[in-house]
């Protein structure tokens, strides 16, 4: 199954996609409790009526104000340095009680600032006299106030330098005992702080894994994966790290290639899971608002004003909107889980993107609440991580199926090969039984066949003599009884076959009138002769044999084996009347010495004054 096939499957929710979804449903849990208000009891006290008074270019905001002050937009294109005065009571403290650190929590503060009280210093974020540096003021403001500069009437001073369309201003500020203030801090600090660095690793590690991914299979949906998550974890870092990469406003310029990026790469995934077949017109838009976005910036920064860059914003949500909508319609057009999920996952981003730009453009009083956008980005990092399982599954069960189709070929392809291999080892011993059939009758045929014939022609003839006729019918009888033995023969024996001849052949020498003298040592095996060549050896020795008796004349037969460096010498030798030492010899003797050659051996006939000696050298090892 491919992974398009498997993109548009359908069916009952598997349990990746029910996890995003309760995953989704628990992030919007999530956004209403970080929404709520955190009230701390006690003495503890909201400071929301300050004084403000410039320090630079006229603002316009000179006067006593209520607080969140939301520079961007009480002051629009303005840029400046500001003081607010703040005033508080510290209740007194009761007479024998230890003295109790306060604490002063300012959940925003931006763009550079310093803190004090009662004319002394506290603390300070950024460079008041640098407009446009690189601090970012992320990070919720907490200090400690040491008891002995606490008065029962105190004021609190807040300087603060505003830079054109940096979102600077003060929120709300709490003021009262260390204690009650610890949660309300630490609450902020980990709405604004950890909770963004938890999403950023989220996002890089998806990245890694969809990059690795696509190396691996080189899916082009694995790569939008990687290049968007990159983009959007790199995005995330500029929403908890103080100090930015660059100052103004080169900042903010690198802050949306990131986001145009991401709007690119999260366009092209979704083409990926439609399998590249959304509509020209779809994509031509997408192209069109990504491309206007670095065009609008530059507008703005010239312009100095921000209109521009909120028209580009609005387009740009407007046509994501209109894009979500009908990616839903499409989803129950073709349905299928992983776009499902993409789907929902872009509209919760949507929704939290066009709650933070009205929040962020239009309402003063939510200067201090954190941008959602960076928490339900998570939910795109997850719909990957789903997809990835839903596939990885997919192609789990694939490879399952393969397998067990691969074991079923296997296993019919092996009955099908035992099946051969057994017609074959039948073929082999059928053939091997005609073979040895063969050479039984083919040595039949030349030994005792050929000797039967010769009988035959004797008695035919009517001059043959009793004797003649006898030793030819022995002759014949004895080349069967050999023939018979050859079958039992241990391969390589030497010793063996000589014993078999001594034994068919003991009685007939005997008759013949010669005297045997038997010379035979223990013989080391050749183990190069198999039951062919055993056979030969013995023809070549019954041959010689055989000559002795009818032709020699002989009183005396001398058979001699010996070992010598491991070959083997077979010497037999007579007293008769020899033979013509420049005579080639009959058919026996070339048979003799061709049959020597087919076992690896040589058959010699060294000339001699009286007898015949008749030699066979046989190697150590088949030469």
């Amino acid at each position: 199954m491919s992974d398009r096939t498997a993109s548009r499957a359908s069916g009952p929710i598997p349990g990746p996609a029910a996890v995003l979804l309760m995953a989704a449903i628990l992030l919007v849990a999530a956004l209403a409790w970080l929404a709520r208000p955190v009230t701390p009891g006690g003495d503890a006290q909201r400071l929301v009526r300050a004084e403000l008074v410039d320090r630079g270019p006229p603002s316009g905001l000179a006067g006593a104000r209520n607080l969140p002050l939301h520079w961007d937009l009480q002051a629009p294109g303005k840029s400046g340095v500001a003081e607010l005065r703040l005033r508080f009571d510290r209740p007194a403290r009761a007479e024998g009680t230890p003295p109790e650190p306060w604490a002063v929590v300012v959940p925003r503060l931006g763009n550079a600032w310093t803190i004090d009280i009662n004319g002394h210093p506290l603390a300070s974020g950024g460079e008041l006299e640098r407009a446009n540096d690189a601090w970012a003021a992320r990070r919720p403001v907490w200090v400690v106030v040491p008891d002995f500069l606490l008065q029962p009437d105190n004021e609190l001073r807040v300087r603060l330098r505003a830079d054109l369309g940096r979102r600077a201003g003060l929120s709300a500020v709490w003021v009262g005992p260390a204690a009650e203030l610890q949660a309300l801090w630490q609450r902020e600090e980990w709405v604004r702080i950890t909770l963004p660095q938890a999403v950023t690793v989220l996002s890089l590690l998806v990245a890694g894994l969809s990059a690795l991914l696509w190396l691996q299979q080189r899916d082009s949906l694995y790569a939008w994966a990687a290049v968007g998550e990159t983009a959007w974890g790199l995005r995330l870092i500029d929403t908890w790290w103080e100090q930015t990469w660059l100052d103004w406003p080169g900042a903010v310029a690198l802050t949306l290639v990131l986001f145009w990026v991401w709007t690119a790469a999260l366009y092209r995934m979704i083409a990926s899971l439609w399998d590249n077949q959304r509509p020209r017109s779809e994509a031509r838009a997408v192209a069109a608002v990504v491309l206007a976005g670095p065009l609008l910036l530059a507008v703005s920064w010239v312009a100095g004003r921000s209109q521009p860059l909120v028209l580009w914003m609005l387009a740009s949500l407007t046509l994501w909107m209109v894009l979500a909508a009908r990616l839903w319609w499409d989803c129950r057009r073709q349905p299928s889980w992983p776009r499902w999920l993409v789907t929902l996952a872009l509209t919760l981003c949507v929704a939290a993107i066009t709650r933070d730009l009205v929040a962020g453009r239009s309402m003063v009083e939510l200067y201090e609440e954190s941008a959602w956008n960076k928490y339900a980005g998570v939910t795109l990092a997850l719909a990957v991580l789903v997809i990835v399982s839903l596939r990885f599954k997919q192609a789990r069960e694939q490879l399952v199926q393969l397998n067990h189709s691969i074991g079923e070929r296997l296993a019919a392809r092996e009955a099908e090969l035992n099946q051969r291999h057994a017609e074959l080892t039948a073929l082999a011993q059928a053939k091997a039984a005609a073979e040895e059939r063969s050479r039984i009758l083919r040595d039949m045929h030349d030994g005792a066949g050929a000797h039967l014939i010769a009988a035959i022609k004797q008695v035919e003839s009517g001059q043959a003599q009793r004797g003649e006729l006898l030793g030819t019918l022995q002759e014949s009888l004895d080349q069967l009884r050999l023939s018979i033995d050859a079958m039992n023969l241990p391969p390589g024996d030497v010793n063996a076959l000589l014993s078999s001849l001594r034994y068919r052949l003991g009685r007939r020498i005997e008759a013949a009138g010669l005297r045997l003298q038997w010379r035979v040592e223990e013989l080391p095996l050749l183990v190069y002769l198999q039951a062919a060549d055993m056979r030969h050896l013995q023809f070549i020795l019954l041959e010689a044999i055989s000559n002795v008796i009818q032709h020699a004349r002989a009183s005396r037969l001398t058979v001699r084996a010996t070992a010598d460096n491991g070959d083997v010498l077979l010497e037999l030798e007579d007293d008769g009347c020899g033979s013509d030492p420049t005579s080639t010899g009959g058919n026996g003797r070339r048979s003799m010495t061709e049959r020597a050659a087919l076992v690896g051996a040589r058959c010699e006939y060294p000339p001699r004054e009286n007898g015949t000696l008749v030699r066979l050298i046989l190697p150590r090892v088949r030469p």
